[in-house]
Formats: structure tokens, C-alpha cells, sequence
């Protein structure tokens, strides 16, 4: 019957959004506190350490991803999400007993089964159809905006109460024990995931794609060259300018705060605003101008303030960026291809996290951190230019999503 169809796709909406709350709940929490962790090691890390470390990280979430991508059509998404918990809620306990380098480095191997969003991607495209997909993730987007708000308070204030390890290992163990009954007796089976589906986390077998598809190729480019400036940016502020500007957690919880409510004015009032009165190109100009304004600027910061003044406009210039080059990726393949196109994307950003903090933190440590913000200036300055000059295909327009901020360490 229809309706029980009806019923049965709102009963997997609402119980991807409780999963989806849960899960950023811990994502915000643990990255409220993950600085101050990393800073409270017995031997001070250097920058170089840190680098390492993400870099180690996000190879970690690469090869993850690509696992996932080979078990997704006869494994099922339920087992992958119950998986993907397990992993990351030892991981979150983990850091809030590392107290050196090495232990940091160990636990990114649980960064492996980081992977609840793609799988949340993949267990819809088998409730819903293509149309309704893009409307779905924007559902998906209100549990992670109100997991952007709770999450940064409930870490910091159980932080300020009990102790920052303790609030973290909290974190872990919550998590664990909040979303697997959920995983477990709410969501409903589906059947294994169609290998369309999972081709997002396929992407070495699409490589021939980028070699005919030269829109293809530009989308692929602009992506790679925006996150690598955010990359470069957001790494190398949160460990020098927020180091002598945070006094506590409660000002790492306020930073993601203003993140929150960037995103949420930006996807909410600012962008269907602006899309109805600019062309897709003119959209990415005005945000890559924003960006380079905003790196430019952030080397003069003085006060915590004006750093919250600067992350408010970056974010928003940042998102619309990223949104917009997701709409050039998708917009340059068949609707078949989709999932392969976005597993190029991820692929091609993999990379860029790989790559980047190794390369910020040693330009870092032999120079001076404004080298950093004067790369990604550049960087930005060069995406502007290729994309006024070269790039083809930049007047496209589908419905756009939001990036999930957060950032993925």
C-alpha cells in the first residue's frame, strides 16, 4: 500500500535524524575539546607533531571510506553504521587517556570507521529516489545544525564541572551507548546497498571518468584548491591564533557556536537570496573574494573577537565556495554517474587532507604561522582567477547543500 510505504520512508527519515543528532553531538563535542587535549600532552607537541598526526588521521578515514566501498553492497548499511559507531566511540574515549604523541597516533587508526555520513548517504539512496534525495539530506542538515548548538555547551560545561578528560572519555562512552540500541531496534533493514549507491566510495574504479569529461575535470580542480586554503587556514588558526586567544573551552564551544549560526544564515536567508539574484559563477566570485579578504585579514587579528568576526564570514564565504562546486561536479555527469562523480570529489579531498598538514605545519615550523594564511590568500586568489578566466561550466544551478562542517579530525 502506499501509504505504508509513506509511513515506513518517515519512520527511516526521523530515525536517521535522531542517528545524525547523536553522531554531531559527539563530532561537536569532542571537537570542542580536542585542542586543549592535544595541548595537555606530557611532552608539547610541535606543530610538525600535529600535522602529522591529521595527516595520519585523514589517510585513516581515506582507506575507511574505500573498505566501505567494497563490503557496502554485501554487508548493509545496518551493520556499517553499528560498525562505524563502534570505531569511532573508541576512538573518542581513546583521546581522553592520550597523554603523547605516539598515543594520539595510534588512536587515528580508529578513524577508519569514520564513516557514518557516507553511510547515511548510502542507506538513503535505498528508501528514497533520486529526486527526493537532495530534499532528504537537507533534512539531515536541522539534527546537525541543533548538534552544532548542544554539542559545544554540554562538552564544555561537562568539562568545566567534572575535568577535560573526563568530559571527553563521557563523550565516547554516550555516544556508544545512545546510538547503538537506536542502530540496533529503530532502524529498519533495507536491503544490501545497490552498487550505484556505494560508488561514491569507489572512486579508483571511475578514474577514466576525469579523463573524458573535462567539466568534470574543472569541478574536481576548484573543489582541490578551496579545501586545501580551508585546510591550511582552519589547521594552522586553531593551533596558533586560538592558542593565545582561548582561555578556556567555554571560547572553543563559542567558536563552533558562531560556525553554527554562520552556516545556518548562510543556508537559510543569505543563499536563497543571493541565488535568485546572481548567476552560479558571479556567487563563486563573490565567495572566493570574501575568502581571500578573510586570509588576507586574519594575520592582523588581535582579539578573540575579531577572530569570531572573521570565522563568521569565512564559514559562510566557505560553505557557499564548497556548495557551489559540488553543484559543478554533479552537474557535469549523467544522473547514473552522481555517485561516481562524488567519490572523485572525495578522493581528490582525501588527498588535499593528507597532503596539506604536512606541508602547513613544516612552512610553520621553518618560517612563520602568517606563511600559512599568505598560502591560502593565494590559493584563493588563483581559484578566483581560474574561475573568471578558464573554468566553463560554472553556470549550473541545482538545489545545493551545505557542507558538513565538521572538519574532519
Amino acid at each position: 500500500s502506499t501509504m505504508g510505504v509513506f509511513d515506513r520512508k518517515q519512520q527511516v527519515m526521523y530515525v536517521l535524524m535522531l542517528i545524525f543528532f547523536l553522531w554531531h553531538m559527539g563530532t561537536q563535542w569532542t571537537t570542542t575539546l580536542l585542542s586543549f587535549l592535544q595541548w595537555d600532552t606530557d611532552e608539547v607537541m610541535t606543530i610538525v607533531d600535529l600535522g602529522y598526526i591529521q595527516a595520519f588521521g585523514s589517510l585513516m578515514n581515506a582507506i575507511g571510506a574505500l573498505v566501505f566501498g567494497q563490503i557496502a553492497d554485501t554487508t548493509g548499511p545496518k551493520t556499517m553504521f553499528m560498525v562505524s559507531v563502534g570505531f569511532t566511540a573508541i576512538y573518542y574515549s581513546g583521546i581522553s587517556l592520550a597523554r603523547s604523541w605516539l598515543a594520539f597516533l595510534l588512536l587515528q587508526v580508529f578513524r577508519f570507521g569514520y564513516q557514518l555520513d557516507s553511510t547515511a548517504e548510502m542507506y538513503l539512496a535505498t528508501v528514497t529516489t533520486e529526486r527526493e534525495r537532495t530534499g532528504a539530506l537537507m533534512k539531515l542538515t536541522v539534527p546537525q545544525a541543533a548538534a552544532m548548538f548542544f554539542g559545544p555547551i554540554i562538552g564544555s560545561k561537562i568539562a568545566a564541572w567534572t575535568s577535560l578528560r573526563t568530559s571527553q572519555g563521557a563523550c565516547g562512552i554516550s555516544m556508544f551507548i545512545t546510538l547503538m540500541p537506536v542502530l540496533y531496534f529503530l532502524l529498519p533493514t533495507t536491503h544490501s546497498i545497490p552498487r550505484l549507491a556505494s560508488a561514491r566510495l569507489r572512486p579508483f574504479e571511475f578514474i577514466h571518468l576525469i579523463k573524458n569529461n573535462k567539466h568534470l575535470r574543472e569541478g574536481l580542480l576548484i573543489r582541490c584548491l578551496v579545501v586545501a586554503a580551508y585546510v591550511c587556514y582552519e589547521m594552522i588558526s586553531r593551533n596558533f591564533l586560538l592558542r593565545s586567544f582561548m582561555k578556556s573551552t567555554n571560547d572553543s564551544a563559542i567558536v563552533l557556536l558562531v560556525m553554527a549560526v554562520a552556516l545556518l544564515i548562510m543556508q537559510f536567508i543569505v543563499l536563497p537570496v543571493i541565488q535568485r539574484r546572481t548567476t552560479p559563477k558571479a556567487l563563486l566570485q563573490i565567495s572566493m573574494l570574501t575568502l581571500i579578504a578573510c586570509y588576507m585579514v586574519v594575520s592582523w587579528v588581535t582579539s578573540f573577537e575579531q577572530f569570531l568576526l572573521i570565522t563568521a564570514l569565512q564559514t559562510g564565504a566557505y560553505a557557499v565556495a564548497y556548495a557551489e562546486t559540488s553543484t559543478q561536479i554533479t552537474t557535469a555527469v549523467e544522473m547514473t554517474d552522481l555517485g561516481k562523480a562524488t567519490g572523485l570529489a572525495s578522493m581528490a579531498q582525501w588527498m588535499v587532507h593528507f597532503i596539506l598538514p604536512i606541508y602547513a605545519s613544516q612552512l610553520v615550523q621553518h618560517f612563520h604561522y602568517t606563511y600559512a594564511f599568505y598560502t591560502s590568500a593565494l590559493l584563493s586568489i588563483a581559484t578566483l582567477a581560474y574561475v573568471s578566466l578558464f573554468a566553463t561550466n560554472t553556470n549550473n544551478r541545482a538545489q545545493t547543500l551545505l557542507p558538513s562542517m565538521t572538519a574532519n579530525y
